[in-house]
C-alpha cells in the first residue's frame, strides 16, 4: 500500500514532499478552507446548535492555522532553507 501511494500520480508527489520537505501546495490549503467552509455551513444546518460551530470552527481554524505555517511549494521551501528561515514549526 505505500509502495502504491507513493507512486499514485495524483498522491505520489503530494507525499514525497511533505515526508522530505515538509511543503503543503497552496491550492491544497485553499481546498482545505473550501471544505472546512463547507462542513461548517452543513453542521450548522442539520443540529442548529451554536456550540457545535463554535467548537468546530476553533478546531478548524486551528488546524488551518498550523497549516499555512507550512510552505506551499518546493521552491518556498527551498528560499526558506537558503535564508535560514524555519520550514514548519520546529525546524
Amino acid at each position: 500500500m505505500h509502495d502504491w501511494l507513493y507512486s499514485h500520480k495524483h498522491f505520489g508527489p503530494f507525499l514525497t514532499n511533505w515526508s522530505q520537505k515538509r511543503v503543503f501546495p497552496t491550492k491544497m490549503k485553499y481546498m482545505m478552507l473550501a471544505v472546512m467552509s463547507s462542513t461548517l455551513v452543513f453542521t450548522w444546518f442539520v443540529s442548529f446548535s451554536i456550540k457545535a460551530v463554535l467548537f468546530s470552527g476553533v478546531f478548524m481554524a486551528l488546524v488551518a492555522f498550523a497549516t499555512w505555517k507550512y510552505p506551499g511549494s518546493v521552491a518556498e521551501h527551498e528560499r526558506r532553507i537558503k535564508a535560514g528561515e524555519k520550514v514548519g514549526w520546529f525546524k
